[in-house]
């Protein structure tokens, strides 16, 4: 009988270890679903916003309807790999890797960066690290919170994923706030050529979050450019690591950031 009885102890903790992995990994799929989804639903969002204004506001007498979401409500960065929040004024980072991780803030940071200076954002993933620099003197404003959000490590734990030509860098959503959305002047023919870094501008026009799209190819330049309120950040020469790890964010569905640092160049 105790014989038998052990069997039977060994078949439930057998079936109860299987119902578990068979739970998280549901759960994990769950979650790959929802970054995944909301990653390129937000961005596919941002691109076509402008083109579904200008069918409302046509004369067309029957213009297709209007589709909502709620993307833009979705978090900058999942419940469980959050990090501290902020409350009030936004403080200056340590700029040395120091500062502790932190993911929500309730008001926009100061200028932090140095007037006229070049930085460079390495971002580690698990299929490499890339560079992505950040160029004060293209717009100080979307610079400086790029080079924040760094210093706080708050891209890390956020997706990697590839759009058709555009690698997205960062969630979808915002860390609590935005900064005033301040778009170029320049024809969106000039704008955003191969190699551009370019902030997210949120969809419903209120400003930049932080999220940022590094232009692979000709055909991503040309999808940005029917939205010419991207705000530049930065222009890459040698996009060969950056290419390597959008693939693999394209085999995988998206990667999360292992760690980001900021420095001076050079």
């Amino acid at each position: 009988m105790a014989k038998k009885q052990q069997t039977q102890k060994r078949r439930v903790a057998a079936a109860n270890q299987m119902a578990r992995q068979q739970a998280a990994a549901a759960k994990a799929a769950r979650r790959k679903q929802l970054i995944v989804g909301g990653v390129v639903g937000f961005l596919a969002l941002a691109l076509i916003a402008p083109l579904t204004a200008g069918l409302i506001g046509s004369d067309d007498p029957e213009p297709p309807p209007v589709t909502t979401t709620t993307l833009v409500d979705l978090p900058w960065v999942s419940a469980e790999n959050a990090g501290a929040t902020i409350t009030g004024p936004t403080p200056c980072p340590a700029t040395d890797g120091s500062a502790e991780r932190t993911t929500e803030f309730e008001q926009a940071p100061p200028i932090c960066i140095e007037a006229g200076a070049l930085y460079d954002m390495t971002v580690e993933t698990s299929a490499g690290s890339f560079s992505v620099p950040i160029d004060t003197n293209l717009d100080a404003t979307a610079a400086n919170l790029t080079a924040v959000l760094g210093w706080y490590h708050a891209y890390e734990q956020t997706p990697v994923a590839a759009a058709g030509g555009l690698m997205l860098i960062g969630g979808a959503g915002d860390p609590g706030f935005t900064i005033p959305l301040d778009p170029p002047t320049d024809s969106a023919d000039e704008l955003y050529p191969v190699g551009s870094v370019v902030a997210l501008p949120s969809i419903d026009n209120s400003g930049i979050t932080g999220t940022l799209v590094v232009v692979l190819n000709e055909g991503g330049a040309t999808v940005i450019r029917t939205d010419p309120r991207y705000i530049p950040v930065g222009m890459i020469d040698d996009l060969s690591d950056h290419q390597l790890v959008n693939d693999a964010a394209e085999v995988e569905g998206f990667l999360l950031i292992d760690s980001v640092s900021v420095e001076l160049a050079g």
